[in-house]
């Protein structure tokens, strides 16, 4: 290859920036910099690319993809990058060769419009950056309608490094922070509702790996919605490690703790018996601390006086990454990420709505938390998934879940909500009951010759009712009241 030939060849690369990791030690950052490399790759490979890459003076290049698309995709998604640009590589020997491949790529897309020209420099060469700007600027002015350094039309970027001259005009931002596998290992307590899978998101983007804790209280409904909801997390987000999917059966401890009548903080004490199990699954992983998606008053339990009384002999770490933001912000970010639920049955809070508290004893929670027996054996009987099969796992528990569309004619119907609401408005012939009678009830009735149905105010209560009759052998489900209203409004209109 002649010189001539050598200096024109063009490369299509990517410079990827990165902010905080580049403040860190010449250590710090020589690791950090490889885990960019390693977490890259491998979201990159999930969408069926390989690429080449190399580091030099706080940039990191991208070569030898298949797909600009693809490449795009994961470097979006990759924690500690800060911006990327996809450029034009060429070899260069002098500032001509610049020029040359500047003056054949703008002409068509400078006419009438108003450009700037910014250059960087790092190296050995015998122009400087001004230089770069000036000679680019002075070249393609007359194929332009002028210079605007200020808000120009099109921005045309040079970086110059040694003997190779990147060129672009774009930048997009990638997430930031720092690159996941750098800070250690955390567990998160998720459910399936908007907060806990944001919360999630901030410790992966802070450079944890991130482990998954879900307690279930009314399985399998629940828990498909939980798996949908860390789903984008695992699939889009998490790289470079090997997630842990823990999904604990939580049943028992609505007996132990808000229908045994022994607890008198129910609300505060259930929180913080969660957190108890989310330090017992951390240790088993060498993990640092638990993650929450707890935000200052936006429920009961997580007013400061609680939080205080939550946190009141609990020594491990409890990371809130969301404690001061609204629930609009949080929503939003929600979005952005792809862990919007596409459906919400509650969450546990709606269990103990009857019981709220907003400035607990912490005295009261340790000996509250000191009766709830059990732990040992929910921690021991979880059940452990692979990230690979949780798309599997959501269509099997799809199949057997608890869900009805309807109330079957001739079935028995239990509406679980407030008596007040019940008065309101329930299902012609539905029952009132509330979940503290739910197994004297259906004790009491014998065996059951006809489907039993439940519902309530969003999902969560019926669902976990349907689960406990279903482990009585009784033919049950859980109905959403919106389904109920609508069929029951179409019957009347008829």
């Amino acid at each position: 290859m002649s010189e001539s030939e050598s200096a024109s060849k063009e490369n299509s690369v990517f410079i990827l920036r990165y902010a905080e990791v580049g403040i860190k030690g010449k250590r710090a950052r020589g690791m950090m910099e490889g885990k960019i490399r390693t977490n890259f790759r491998d979201l990159l490979s999930r969408l069926g690319d390989s690429c080449e890459i190399r580091s030099s003076r706080g940039r990191i290049f991208v070569s030898g993809f298949k797909s600009e698309d693809n490449v795009r995709s994961a470097l979006s998604r990759t924690m500690g990058i800060k911006s990327f640009s996809h450029a034009t590589e060429i070899r260069i020997k002098s500032i001509e060769d610049i020029l040359d491949y500047c003056k054949s790529r703008f002409p068509s897309q400078l006419k009438g419009k108003k450009f700037a020209v910014r250059a960087r420099r790092a190296g050995g060469q015998s122009f400087t950056s001004m230089d770069i700007a000036r000679a680019v600027g002075d070249s393609l002015y007359s194929f332009s309608a002028g210079v605007d350094l200020g808000n120009p039309d099109l921005e045309i970027n040079v970086e110059v490094r040694d003997n190779r001259a990147y060129i672009f005009t774009d930048s997009q931002n990638g997430p930031g922070g720092l690159p996941i596998g750098s800070e250690g290992r955390v567990a998160a307590l998720v459910s399936g509702g908007i907060d806990s899978p944001v919360a999630a998101w901030y410790l992966l983007k802070r450079g944890c790996m991130v482990d998954y804790v879900f307690i279930s209280l009314a399985h399998p409904a629940d828990t498909v919605e939980f798996l949908k909801s860390i789903r984008s997390l695992i699939k889009f987000w998490s790289s470079g490690y090997i997630p842990s999917i823990n999904i604990v059966d939580g049943t028992p401890l609505l007996e132990e703790i808000l229908l045994s009548g022994k607890v008198r903080v129910p609300n505060i004490t259930y929180k913080r018996t969660l957190y108890e199990i989310a330090k017992r699954i951390a240790l088993e992983k060498n993990g640092n601390g638990i993650v929450t998606g707890e935000s200052i008053g936006q429920v009961s339990s997580q007013t400061p006086a609680n939080l205080m009384a939550i946190n009141a002999g609990f020594d491990f770490p409890v990371f809130r990454p969301l404690v001061g933001l609204d629930k609009d912000e949080i929503t939003e970010v929600a979005r952005r990420i792809g862990t919007f639920p596409e459906t919400s049955m509650g969450e546990f809070c709606s269990l103990f709505s009857q019981e709220v508290v907003l400035r607990a004893d912490p005295e009261i929670i340790k000996s509250d938390f000191s009766s709830v027996l059990g732990l040992e054996e929910m921690v021991r009987t979880r059940v452990q998934i692979s990230a690979s099969e949780i798309d599997d796992v959501i269509e099997s528990l799809q199949k057997s879940n608890l869900l009805s569309s309807e109330i079957p004619e001739g079935a028995y119907a239990f509406d679980l909500r407030a008596p007040l609401d019940f008065r309101e408005w329930h299902y012609p012939g539905a029952v009132n009951i509330g979940l503290k009678q739910l197994k004297d009830t259906l004790i009491q009735e014998g065996k059951w010759d006809r489907p039993v149905v439940f519902y309530c105010t969003k999902g969560l209560q019926s669902a976990y009712a349907a689960g406990i009759a279903r482990k009585m052998g009784i033919d049950s489900y859980f109905v959403p009241i919106d389904s109920l209203r609508r069929n029951q409004a179409k019957k009347v209109t008829q």
